[in-house]
């Protein structure tokens, strides 16, 4: 660990180098905006692709990509507050089916199969393309809800550039970013750094807990629901980002990335649990490095990327007692995962009609777990495996109206390899004027065993068979784009069938066991809107809706006779879901506001509603913030004040683990 933090600082030092002695000797041109259109690109044809906008990015720079996606996309994000796990599932599938890729480089955990995206600060990444279904497998295998593809781009400004924030909010948190940019000819460098920490010890009523009322003679006359303070909720968190670009000639690139971060983070207690934190210890450490390093060549017909990389995760978990001076280990555990990454892919346009794709990637991962616990002393496992797919991908337009398209995937997993996955995608466009074009796709997807699943000891199931889904979707979009305004929507329905749904149950030894018993049905509609509009010269109204209708079944066989699952919704899957976010911007001063809603989420398989911890109540959240921007001849100055719940609501998206009321936050911001 102490190695890899050494070669991160040190790139970053090389980075701040360069930039500290690289002066701007230029100034700032504002140019009015202009409307481009073309026509539809081929390589999106029939795919159902959403894209995150930029500025939503980075409109509240405190939030993790966890926080964007929760707010601005039909994905349902269950997390239980801030620097707490948060796992992202599309379309009612479970977190292990969503896919995510970091700069080319998939980037979920070989032992586990997810993306904790509270780790992933919005501040490192500047493009975030969400893609539905079966429209994964155009970026990679295993995505049996869908795939999200980030990206950290280069800076394209001349010069010297910075970016100081500082941030304060409620319960005892600061935020501190820093973003510094070099770019000369053909050498480019950019710096950012996040440090974040909190008590994050706020205040709720604890509907779990009752404390009785009695009188001067002890009778017990009434009871109350007690005020309690979030316990064990701390964090302190450093993320470095670290990039150097270098163009050989307009028509090759060279680019590396260097990302680490360090956390460490307290485990909120439940709820329910009654001991004194002060004699309790819960947390978890973790510290990560990603590296990739691409080359890319462009020509006029055709263009190639390369990518190498590597990425090591350690992760430590302590929970103990100290009682009387006495130190009293309950679970002390630690996790080590490595990845080695290797992808050339390259894309041929072959006519203006017909254009040929085609792609390979390898991965070597290592990982190590082992378990210092009392009751369960050494190694859970200590296991190697190669994993890759290859693949080719032809778009075809007949008819300037009419776009075809197929892939053809095929994956390997140790000495496991797949049959062959296809997908056929189509799309026409109605309505010229108004863009209105209809989509469909259809498409057979699987994802093979973690880890985790295979080999934790003790559970693991090496017998486990892949996840195996069918997925069609159908969909109609449309958009228009004026001088002052611009509108796009998209309405799509889906039909997902995944069988061989891996699940941990219970077994009769007492410990959970991994088991292929689910089929599941998952089927819905997601609607998306979003447009702006310019009155005046000054005013500017930008805004975005999302819904989505997520019925997700269990189908599959009873695993006992008093199994109630069968016909159910899975549990923590809201079936309906929905957000909205607004701004509008006029002489420096911008007003923000978001809303978001998630309907009841079931805790049991049985959807059993009789009892009061079979499901978590629908909420509605809404935030709000008002920023004001400075400009001077070679910097510029914004403040910027947060309300987070601005309506005080009581929510949780985990059960027995509150989330917190009405809080605030404040930026500052200098730009050089």
């Amino acid at each position: 660990m102490g190695r890899r933090t050494a070669l991160t600082f040190m790139i970053l030092a090389m980075g701040l180098q360069l930039q500290v002695r690289a002066q701007d000797h230029g100034s700032t041109i504002h140019l009015d905006e202009v409307q481009i259109a073309a026509q539809r690109k081929l390589k999106d044809a029939g795919v159902e692709k959403s894209v995150i906008d930029s500025t939503v990015l980075h409109d509240n720079l405190s939030m993790s990509i966890a926080d964007i996606l929760s707010r601005n996309s039909t994905l349902f994000v269950k997390s239980y507050g801030r620097a707490t796990e948060a796992t992202a599932e599309f379309r009612g599938t479970s977190p292990s089916h969503t896919q995510v890729v970091w700069n080319g480089m998939k980037i979920n955990s070989p032992m586990l199969g997810t993306v904790d995206f509270s780790m992933i600060p919005a501040y490192f990444i500047d493009q975030v393309d969400l893609l539905h279904g079966a429209s994964s497998l155009t970026l990679t295998g295993g995505g049996l809800g869908g795939a999200v593809e980030m990206a950290t781009l280069p800076s394209q400004e001349e010069g010297f550039h910075a970016q100081f924030v500082q941030g304060i909010g409620s319960f005892s948190t600061t935020d501190d970013f820093l973003k510094l940019t070099y770019r000369k000819n053909r050498f480019s460098s950019s710096t950012r750094a996040v440090y974040s920490q909190s008590d994050n010890d706020f205040r709720y009523i604890n509907y779990d807990k009752k404390t009785d009322i009695y009188d001067a003679l002890g009778n017990r006359t009434g009871s109350y629901h007690p005020e309690e303070t979030n316990r064990s909720g701390y964090f302190d968190e450093l993320h470095l980002l670290q990039e150097f670009g270098y163009d050989l000639s307009p028509s090759d690139r060279f680019r590396l990335s260097v990302w680490y971060n360090r956390s460490l983070r307290g485990l909120p207690f439940l709820s329910v649990d009654y001991h004194d934190d002060s004699e309790f210890t819960n947390e978890g450490r973790t510290e990560t490095l990603r590296a990739v390093m691409s080359y890319r060549h462009i020509a006029e017909d055709w263009n190639m990327t390369a990518r190498t990389g590597y990425s090591d995760s350690d992760i430590d978990y302590d929970h103990y007692s100290t009682h009387g001076g006495i130190h009293n280990t309950i679970t002390k555990s630690n996790s080590n995962s490595s990845t080695a990454f290797a992808q050339v892919s390259g894309d041929w346009n072959i006519s203006g009609t017909l254009m040929l794709t085609t792609g390979a990637s390898a991965y070597w991962n290592h990982v190590k777990s082992s378990d210092m616990t009392p009751f369960h002393i050494g190694k859970n496992f200590d296991r190697s495996r190669s994993e890759g797919d290859a693949d080719i991908q032809i778009r075809w337009r007949p008819v300037p109206l009419m776009t075809l398209s197929g892939i053809v995937r095929e994956e390997f997993h140790g000495r496991q390899f797949s049959e062959p996955i296809p997908a056929l995608f189509a799309e026409y466009v109605v309505f010229q004027p108004l863009n209105v074009v209809v989509k469909a796709s259809a498409a057979r997807n699987l994802r093979y065993p973690t880890m985790d699943d295979l080999y934790f000891k003790p559970g693991g199931n090496p017998d486990l068979k892949p996840e195996r889904g069918y997925t069609f979707d159908a969909g109609i979009e449309m958009g228009i784009s004026g001088s002052r305004s611009t509108l796009k929507a998209n309405l799509t329905a889906f039909d997902s069938h995944i069988s061989d749904w891996i699940l941990w149950t219970p077994d009769t030894k007492g410990f959970w066991v991994p088991s292929n018993v689910k089929k599941v049905h998952n089927y819905g509609v997601e609607v998306m809107v979003n447009g702006s509009v310019l009155l005046g010269r000054e005013i500017k109204l930008k805004a975005s809706a999302n819904y989505a209708w997520t019925p997700s079944r269990n189908m599959g066989q009873e695993v006992n006779s008093s199994d109630a699952s069968y016909g159910k919704q899975l549990c923590y899957v809201p079936q309906h879901s929905a957000n909205a976010t607004g701004r509008i911007a006029f002489r420096g001063w911008t007003l923000g506001y978001q809303w978001n809603f998630y309907s009841e989420r079931f805790t049991t398989t049985s959807n059993e509603v009789n009892y009061i911890t079979g499901r978590l109540m629908p909420y509605f959240m809404n935030d709000a913030s008002l920023e004001k921007q400075f400009s001077f001849r070679k910097c510029g100055i914004s403040v910027k004040g947060v309300v987070n719940n601005l309506l005080d609501n009581e929510w949780q998206t985990v059960l027995s683990r509150p989330l917190p009321g009405r809080n605030y936050e404040i930026f500052i911001t200098i730009k050089y």
